[in-house]
């Protein structure tokens, strides 16, 4: 996105597993005018004054690299028979009767009912080995194939496996034709490190639901995704940034750790929320939709953090703290800048009742100009310096950008003196989805 300065001088009034990349999408942005209509004659303004200036453009993320899990496939000649193999397998609750039990404890999981009924039990199968952290383990197929399909479901359905890095197959073969496969998950911890790391989830986790105040799943959901965005910066440099230890412990994290995150707390709440794989901006990416009362909504957690597209200068010029225009929009919405993976089938999401604008009463069919004089005096009166609209279409936008920005109306509702004894607005617009932010 781009942001611009509205300057008045001198006024007297007025098998692999990837990453997900982040490259965000930069919205068409007109220039001001040089010239713009004259002003109310009250603020005394002198119009061929008005000139426009360019914030820095906000720097892009930077590539983030492909964390490729390494899933690999060895050919086996271990020291254990089949038999004990088997004896092993049943040691961890894979047994005939565990499998039924897991089957029934996975039941309902997003990602889990799109399988056929093979593909459930390798998934019942490798999501144990995965929980008890066990070795090579075997399965009940012989087919690898169905592995990166079934284990990609198995992590997009348990965002609390934040101990993986991919897994690895071992094959046995007689005359070249597969006899049994064992499967073990690459474990980037031991058991005691995953243990206190998970006291460590549990303790920020607790801490952040205490601090809740939501009387609804929608208001639920708002604060936990400004909470996520607020708590969390934008970077590759964490060694967790594709798990929910990113977002948890170490506060910094990418695409993949802020939508793990967001599921975790969201299901945790009761309020079902999935993984979204797909891409944006030309690379991979991830986000999420969320059920709220009975109505799908795509929500990326990425996307609506400045810190992601912002440089540090910028977030201390006063720029919005949080980007709430990619919180609970349509899939016609989301779909003009991602593209969802169609490996697998996502819920529609056609909705607008707990769209944040729409929620908010932020929602304008036009240039409906007392709802935006209304909007303007009502943050004036809660203190707040940041404003932030969504227009119901293009149309709908264009109109609220030529009158507030080309015609410069927005001088009749904000704006603050500076030093310099310049009236100044800030703001930054998204044609996309429809929205635009203002700040003093």
């Amino acid at each position: 996105m781009m942001v611009f300065l509205l300057c008045v001088p001198c006024l007297s009034g007025c098998g692999s597993i990837t990453d997900f990349s982040d490259n965000q999408r930069e919205p068409d942005r007109e220039e001001l005018p040089e010239d713009t209509a004259e002003s109310e004659a009250a603020k005394d303004v002198d119009a061929e004054a008005l000139s426009e200036e360019a914030v820095p453009e906000k720097g892009s993320a930077g590539q983030e690299y492909l964390d490729i899990e390494e899933n690999k496939v060895e050919e086996g000649s271990g020291n254990l028979s089949k038999e004990e193999l088997e004896k092993k397998r049943e040691e961890i609750g894979l047994s005939q009767a565990g499998i039924i039990g897991l089957q029934e404890s996975q039941s309902g999981n997003y990602y889990f009912e799109q399988l056929g009924s093979d593909e459930k039990i390798l998934y019942v199968e490798c999501y144990q080995i995965l929980v008890m952290l066990a070795g090579d383990t075997l399965l009940s197929t012989t087919d690898a194939a169905l592995l990166p399909r079934v284990y990609q479901c198995v992590i997009n359905d348990h965002p609390e496996l934040f101990y993986l890095n991919g897994y690895t197959y071992t094959q046995y073969t007689r005359l070249e034709e597969v006899q049994y496969i064992t499967f073990s998950g690459r474990y980037i911890y031991d058991e005691r490190e995953v243990a206190r790391r998970q006291d460590a989830i549990d303790a920020a986790v607790e801490e952040k639901i205490g601090n809740l105040t939501s009387s609804s799943d929608y208001e639920t959901v708002r604060q936990i995704y400004e909470d996520l965005i607020l708590s969390t910066d934008y970077s590759m440099e964490s060694p967790d940034n594709q798990n929910i230890c990113s977002v948890f412990l170490d506060k910094k994290s990418v695409c993949n750790g802020y939508a793990k995150a967001l599921q975790y707390m969201l299901n945790y709440m009761g309020i079902p929320c999935i993984i979204v794989n797909g891409s944006a901006g030309g690379g991979a990416h991830a986000w999420n939709i969320a059920q709220i009362d009975g109505a799908y909504y795509h929500i990326d957690a990425t996307w609506g953090d400045p810190s992601y597209y912002s440089s540090a200068q910028e977030e201390k010029d006063g720029a919005p703290d949080i980007d709430y225009g990619y919180l609970c929009v349509t899939t016609a919405e989301i779909s003009k800048n991602h593209a969802i993976d169609t490996s697998f089938a996502v819920p529609e999401c056609f909705a607008l009742d707990a769209n944040y604008f729409v929620r908010e009463g932020l929602y304008v069919q036009g240039y409906e100009e007392e709802k935006i004089r209304e909007i303007f005096e009502a943050a004036k009166e809660r203190g707040e310096r940041v404003v932030a609209l969504k227009a119901s279409g293009s149309q709908a936008y264009q109109e609220v950008y030529e009158n507030l920005i080309n015609k410069q109306k927005i001088f009749d509702y904000f704006g603050t003196y500076q030093d310099d004894g310049e009236y100044k607005i800030a703001y930054s617009g998204n044609e996309d989805m429809y929205t635009l932010s203002f700040w003093e």
